[in-house]
């Protein structure tokens, strides 16, 4: 397909500019903020019991949740690079947005507006992004100018030295920072929708992928190294071989339906009968995705003491989401009444109160199934990182990071292929609509 798509003008355009859109997301989270000392923020965090003074308070905590924040931000806030939170404030937006969507009547009714509506809310979302952006910066700008620690990150200056240069140490040079970091939210927020509106895919997530491919690889490396010995190749093929299955199990099931076949009576065009053309009424059951394994995964970043109830939790939040989103498909009486108005039936149920049953019947099973499919894909990264046994709670890999990088590679291939299928099938046929 991609052989094929560079054959096309349009398509190559398309996908330079999503290459150089990324390019210049990584480069501006490699792209140190001014005023901060360089070898300061290359320094390796303190332990909890080593030197430094405040620093080593801050720098004592999970790595997993520091390896999460630096999944999250593409490794820009332990760099304190310019575009510092990567697309964390979009994300953080956009969610806030779709949870507000339902309890808000005014974003309701944006909602129920079409196109004009969509567009009046995607631009609140973005501002949003951009507030939420520079709240982080003030928190951020705080810890780097108090202790010289980077919060969430574990990392801190060396001894007493600093991160902030002594020109750069004042209310301005603060002021500047906060400012570098919330146009670099700004910034990114362009560059994905340069991307969704003239490249391939959605824009958001192609800068979550290039994120997470430049920092769960060495992720998984660290992992290997403490654990050390034979045990290091059976870590990354363990991790290799969850993200493989995890993407496949989700892109079966999402895609899976049950196709229940109807027909319509014959009917006389003049002396003609007009036989039915083959139809049916689609069921899935998949649909949910990671929605809920993402949020729920947090549960297992919660410290040891609480630990026994965590896996159940996790398992029940996730199977009972994936089967109330299945639920939510097109009510079923509704369906049985257009197919009777319409005059189709399905064979051998007769039509109205018992069509609906059986629709319904089907429904359920069909959810109950993929809500078990989703289930064993919420579990197998934590399958996948017990054969690490102890180690592994020292890792900067968690169950949230595999489920992260599974539910982005999902989300960003499977709606780039079909773009590039449409716009390869336009280019096709365009001459001959026209």
């Amino acid at each position: 397909m991609l052989a094929r798509a560079l054959r096309v003008p349009a398509l190559r355009k398309r996908l330079l500019l999503t290459v150089l859109a990324v390019v210049l997301f990584r480069l501006g989270q490699n792209l140190p903020l001014p005023g901060l000392r360089a070898d300061a923020l290359e320094a390796p965090g303190v332990d909890a019991g080593g030197g430094g003074g405040g620093g080593g308070e801050a720098a004592g905590g999970d790595p997993r949740l520091y390896g999460l924040v630096e999944l999250l931000t593409g490794d820009g806030l332990g760099e304190l690079s310019v575009l510092t939170f990567g697309i964390l404030p979009a994300l953080a937006a956009r969610l806030v947005a779709d949870l507000a969507g339902p309890l808000i009547p005014r974003v309701r009714l944006l909602a129920a507006s079409g196109e004009d509506g969509a567009a009046v809310l995607a631009r609140r979302t973005r501002w949003l992004a951009v507030l939420l952006a520079a709240v982080l910066g003030v928190v951020v700008t705080t810890g780097v100018y108090g202790d010289g620690c980077v919060p969430l990150t574990g990392l801190c200056a060396p001894g007493e030295s600093g991160l902030v240069q002594e020109r750069a140490d004042g209310p301005l040079g603060a002021l500047t920072l906060v400012a570098c970091m919330t146009a670099g939210a700004a910034v990114v927020l362009w560059l994905s929708g340069l991307i969704t509106a003239r490249g391939i895919g959605e824009g958001l997530s192609v800068l979550l992928v290039a994120q997470l491919a430049a920092v769960v690889p060495g992720q998984v490396a660290d992992a290997a190294r403490e654990t050390g010995g034979a045990r290091a190749a059976l870590v990354v093929l363990a991790v290799v071989l969850a993200l493989v299955v995890m993407t496949v199990l989700a892109v079966l099931v999402g895609q899976a339906e049950r196709r229940i076949p109807l027909q319509r009576a014959k009917r006389m065009i003049g002396r003609h009968p007009l036989g039915p053309a083959p139809t049916y009424v689609p069921v899935r059951g998949g649909q949910g995705g990671f929605g809920m394994m993402i949020p729920a995964s947090l549960l297992l970043l919660v410290p040891a003491p609480a630990g026994p109830w965590l896996l159940p939790g996790y398992v029940l939040l996730v199977l009972g989401h994936a089967w109330l989103r299945a639920g939510t498909e097109p009510d079923a009486v509704e369906v049985a009444q257009r197919l009777k108005r319409s005059g189709m039936f399905v064979p051998g149920i007769p039509m109205g109160r018992q069509t609906a049953q059986y629709l319904a019947y089907v429904r359920s099973r069909i959810g109950l199934a993929a809500a078990l499919c989703m289930t064993v894909v919420a579990l197998l990264p934590v399958a996948a990182l017990m054969v690490l046994d102890g180690p592994a709670e020292r890792f900067a890999l968690s169950a949230t990071t595999l489920l992260i990088v599974a539910s982005a590679a999902v989300g960003t291939a499977l709606p780039a292929a079909r773009q590039l299928e449409s716009l390869g099938a336009q280019h096709a046929y365009g001459p001959i609509l026209r």
